[in-house]
């Protein structure tokens, strides 16, 4: 109990941290620094770190070719994903484009129950109903605008991500966490620059403002969160965490309100208690005191059966 209690506590920071993408993104939209620039940066960085760290606490491992190709092709997976999401925005409102991406651990949880034998206990089950609506509260504050290329595209980044957490999940198995981000982050770049160069977008920031922005979203929005939600699913399940990762937009919500001066409306407030329900629900007390009740309450009938 005690290793996924801590498992659930890093998906959380990890997912409050992965909140900041989109104000860092917004931000270098306004210094007109371009998506794939932000990108290949954000990602030759954070590779770099990684490495680097590895080599600092002696935990850097060759693995095996097979295990590397897989290592390998999950980041492709994450950079496909990474860059479909941002493009989606060229077409999508953020809130649109959010809750798309957010049906992820819909897919997670029934594809887990398929192929990796995950059961779908009723705490489960009610975490992921109260995280979904909570995030369709939240998200979808203020309306939609639909256009057929931001949904493809950001249905592909769902897909994407469901295939990565799953994927994750079994590679942790064999894989330290910190080794897997590494190698995992060497097939992001890769793909990053292919899709910088083939769109001839690249291009070095021209101001102190362009670097601050890779570099928080390097540390603070990439680095730390891959590391946390790595070690997190070493210790619970895909679909758990995928149910809890949803608590993500409530930090960009709350960055929005304390940089941007957006307002907390009645529904983004209700879809924000929906949504620490659905973490708290994901919790090992919470899946107990569920256990025993629906147990007790099963007992119960079938005692006035007999």
């Amino acid at each position: 109990m005690h290793r996924r209690s801590v498992g659930l506590a890093f998906v959380v920071s990890g997912a409050a941290l992965f909140g900041t993408l989109g104000v860092f993104g917004r931000a270098a939209a306004a210094v007109e620094l371009s998506m794939a620039t932000l990108l290949a940066l954000r990602f030759v960085a954070a590779t770099a770190i990684l490495w680097g760290l590895l080599a600092l606490v002696g935990r850097l491992r060759v693995l095996p070719a097979r295990t590397v190709g897989i290592e390998l092709g999950l980041g492709v997976v994450y950079g496909v994903m990474s860059i479909a999401y941002f493009e989606s925005l060229v077409w999508l409102t953020a809130g649109v484009a959010a809750l798309l991406l957010f049906t992820y651990p819909v897919q997670v949880t029934v594809a887990s129950a398929f192929v990796l034998e995950e059961p779908v206990t009723l705490p489960k089950l009610l975490a992921l109903i109260a995280a979904v609506s909570g995030v369709a509260l939240v998200v979808v504050d203020g309306g939609f605008e639909f256009a057929p290329v931001g949904v493809v595209l950001v249905v592909v980044a769902s897909v994407c991500y469901t295939t990565y957490a799953m994927g994750t999940r079994v590679a942790l198995a064999a894989v330290d966490p910190l080794v897997h981000a590494a190698y995992v982050f060497l097939g992001v770049t890769a793909t990053v620059l292919v899709y910088g160069v083939a769109t001839a977008s690249l291009a070095v920031p021209a101001t102190p403002t362009g670097w601050s922005l890779v570099a928080g979203v390097t540390v603070l929005g990439t680095v730390a969160p891959m590391l946390l939600f790595s070690e997190g699913l070493a210790r619970i399940e895909a679909s758990t965490a995928s149910i809890v990762s949803t608590s993500e937009p409530l930090t960009t919500v709350a960055l929005g309100i304390a940089l941007l001066g957006e307002t907390l409306t009645p529904s983004i407030g209700v879809g924000a208690a929906l949504i620490l329900s659905g973490v708290v629900l994901t919790s090992p007390a919470a899946e107990r005191v569920i256990r025993r009740r629906f147990e007790g309450a099963d007992d119960g009938v079938a005692a006035g059966n007999r």
